[in-house]
């Protein structure tokens, strides 16, 4: 029977768990928080919360007492292992001592000390989300039936949370994707009004020499044969020219140039057929003829290369095109499958036959002009074309009274890590303008069969320019960086021998750039370009670009080497979307944090990757505070909740950093940036010495910022007694010598 005790302890921890619930709807935070209440009320040493993913694995998603390393590459398929065996029972299962217990006598634990541990599915209705495991208790005892009962309760929570996080996840997505859509609508504004200057330019002259013919030939009377001919011959020649003009204007128009797939992406195949077979649209379309749409989709094929709104309207444009033929109750059925080594198949049918000439039409569609097509077939002709400019082969036949369309779409490896690569160095272009405060930010890879640069991911930059820019290593100012192999810092660049392209986007004069480097062999260079504050470009820049550089070349090592499978690499483009959505939301990239903590560590003489690392970490080492409710953030006190809360904030600055950083030590320095001297800080009380440096450095600076910024609940301190305060807490809250040094550079330079 339930002791009271446990049921007020149930309850606390609920209430608990369900005011950060309310607080934040970031799916780590949450997952931490739960971990930490579970561990914590059961007297655990270690615990981790793990999540199904696409492929039916289990994933760590939050950690306590594992090794790294472990923790995030440790997968285990449903069905296997201890946590895979109650994850598809959707049991909850305490084991008092494994090595009498029969289900899981065989399994190996060598990463425990103790023999007992629960573990609870976390179940949202009938669909598993994943598994809450806690082990080793601290003084070594079995774990009880009232800490079985505790961890249902939070596990029944956790379903709940992860359900309303997942679906606001979801929207945040789709309002990106809509975001980005509508960006592309914009452009292809841009390119429309490119197309009618274009088609004015090159229709003009032929149109005016026909004008000219037709003028004369009917204000002139009895013309000889031979001039006649001459003027017919003028017609007939521009006609044919105008025929061809048309052609290839319309082949720009209708995608025949792979070039005017304006950004390619990875995308998820079974999802984006989904979200067409959802449209309100097309629905209300098929709904008219009472036309019946099916999926047969296999859910696990690897993404597909192209452009996203591109291969939508392709689609679309199929979908809608084929039900003008259809009759009352047909069917489309699209089904997709990925069992050829080579490629994926992609079958359309319809439930009846369409007419040869529509099929003949479309196989020759090169000579369309000639003939006057319907508004349907033009639908067809331009799924077609946009399936041919993606290099996908687009066969139609009649075959057992259906009409089948086969598009075939090449299982390319180099296709897709290509455009990771593009999709992860635009992100890291994104990323570096954000914390840079830059307009305009590239990165460059040299081409693997010239060598030479080309821009694979930028800001601020037109996408002609990105698309076309070629330098030859030695040549301008990125090929003389990567010719010698050493970074360029440029106050003035109308000083130097060395003249950049003139690019009207380019305001400033002034700029940097960096090698990218494997193994001391440059494979790439990072521009950055137009501070927005227009100031010029310095040391501090340079310590914190060189640290980001480092981060880009040993991501661009991982991807070539084969680091990613297909499910990571979609990952790590999503946990790297997520930093950048919260690195433009960040607030603490004021000058003062990096200038002060570049001092100190000048003061304490520490040496250049040391002063590089602690620049970078004062750029981003409270990021995990933009996943907190802004209530909690401006609260005069705080309740106990909010206080868990917060101390979650380290946890989650290294979790979002973590699709980039490869450095333990500098995630060691921003997790502990919060220990107190005497070893009563968190997160994991260390004292002394056992903190980092930057760690120690970044607590003083981080505290006189807070002093001196005004709170809604109280007035700013004075720099003065911002001080004070720092010195009388020298020894116990902070390290006696950053304080000593602090003390020194605030003397100098701000009082």
């Amino acid at each position: 029977m339930e002791t009271l005790q446990s049921i007020e302890k149930k309850f606390l921890i609920l209430q608990e768990i369900s005011s950060i619930f309310a607080a934040t709807k970031d799916i780590t935070t949450l997952a931490y928080t739960i971990l930490d209440r579970a561990i914590n009320y059961t007297n655990a040493e270690k615990g981790s919360l793990m999540l199904k993913n696409e492929m039916d694995e289990l994933y760590i998603l939050a950690a306590r007492g594992f090794d790294p390393l472990f923790i995030r590459n440790y997968k285990i398929k449903i069905g296997e292992g201890i946590a895979g065996i109650i994850a598809q029972n959707h049991d909850d299962v305490l084991v008092q001592d494994i090595e009498k217990d029969k289900r899981f006598r065989r399994a190996k634990r060598d990463r425990y000390k103790t023999k007992s541990f629960i573990s609870c599915s976390i179940v949202s209705g009938d669909r598993l989300l994943g598994v809450i495991n806690i082990n080793d208790k601290r003084d070594g005892a079995v774990f009880t039936e009232d800490e079985l009962r505790l961890l249902k309760a939070i596990a029944y929570q956790a379903a709940i949370a992860f359900e309303n996080a997942f679906l606001i996840n979801q929207l945040r997505k789709k309002a990106a994707e809509l975001e980005e859509i509508n960006r592309k609508l914009i452009e292809t504004d841009m390119d429309k009004t490119e197309f009618i200057t274009r088609i004015s330019h090159e229709l003009r002259s032929p149109l005016n020499s026909i004008k000219g013919s037709i003028y004369f030939l009917l204000q002139s009377e009895n013309l000889k044969k031979d001039i006649l001919n001459e003027f017919y011959g003028i017609i007939l020649e521009e006609t044919t020219g105008l025929v061809s003009i048309v052609e290839n204007l319309i082949d720009f128009l209708r995608l025949e140039n792979e070039a005017m797939v304006i950004k390619k992406s990875l995308i998820n195949l079974p999802e984006l057929l989904d979200d067409i077979a959802k449209s309100k649209g097309l629905n209300i379309i098929l709904a008219e003829k009472n036309i019946h749409l099916r999926l047969n989709v296999n859910k696990n094929i690897q993404d597909i290369v192209g452009d996203k709104i591109k291969v939508i309207r392709l689609f679309i444009n199929l979908i809608e095109g084929l039900s003008h033929y259809l009759q009352n109750g047909d069917s489309i059925e699209i089904a997709v499958d990925d069992n050829d080594d080579d490629v994926i198949n992609i079958s359309i049918s319809a439930s009846r036959n369409l007419s040869e000439e529509v099929i003949a039409n479309l196989s020759k569609s090169k000579y369309f002009f000639y003939k006057e097509w319907s508004f349907e077939e033009m639908r067809l002709y331009i799924a077609k074309k946009s399936a041919e400019a993606h290099g996908w082969t687009f066969e139609t036949k009649n075959s057992d009274n259906i009409f089948l369309v086969s598009i075939r779409i090449p299982k390319s490896i180099k296709d897709t890590l290509e455009t990771s690569v593009n999709i992860v160095m635009d992100l890291f272009a994104d990323f570096v303008s954000e914390l840079l405060s830059l307009n305009i930010c590239s990165i460059m890879l040299r081409d693997e069969l010239t060598a030479d640069l080309t821009i694979r991911g930028a800001k601020g930059l037109d996408n002609e320019i990105v698309r076309h820019t070629r330098i030859n290593i030695g040549e301008q100012i990125a090929g003389w960086v990567a010719a010698e192999g050493k970074p360029l810092l440029v106050e003035d660049v109308e000083k130097l021998d060395l003249k950049r392209k003139h690019i009207a986007q380019y305001n400033t004069r002034s700029l940097l750039s960096l090698p990218l480097k494997i193994n001391d062999r440059v494979i790439g260079i990072l521009n950055l370009n137009n501070k927005k504050s227009s100031e010029i470009f310095n040391k501090q820049d340079l310590y914190i670009a060189t640290v980001i550089a480092e981060r880009i070349s040993h991501l661009i090592e991982k991807l070539y080497s084969g680091g990613y499978n297909a499910d990571e690499i979609n990952r790590l483009i999503t946990s790297f979307g997520n930093l950048v959505d919260v690195m433009k939301r960040y607030y603490k990239k004021e000058k003062l944090l990096s200038d002060l903590v570049l001092k100190i560590m000048e003061k304490l003489k520490a040496d250049e990757q040391e002063k590089q690392k602690a620049m970078y970490i004062s750029m981003i080492y409270d990021l995990g505070l933009v996943s907190m409710d802004d209530s909690i953030l401006t609260k005069r006190e705080l309740l106990t909740s909010d206080i868990q809360l917060l101390k979650q904030h380290p946890y989650m600055t290294v979790e979002l950093l973590d699709a980039l950083e490869f450095s333990e030590d500098l995630k060691k320095a921003i997790l502990h940036h919060h220990e107190r001297y005497d070893g009563a800080g968190y997160p994991a009380g260390l004292r002394g010495s056992e903190i980092p440096l930057i760690s120690r450095v970044i607590s003083v600076v981080d505290s006189y910022r807070a002093m001196i910024s005004e709170k809604p609940y109280r007035r700013s301190f004075s720099p003065e007694e911002a001080l004070l305060d720092i010195k009388a807490g020298a020894g116990f809250k902070y390290d006696p010598e950053v304080v000593r040094a602090f003390e020194e550079i605030l003397q100098e330079d701000f009082l």
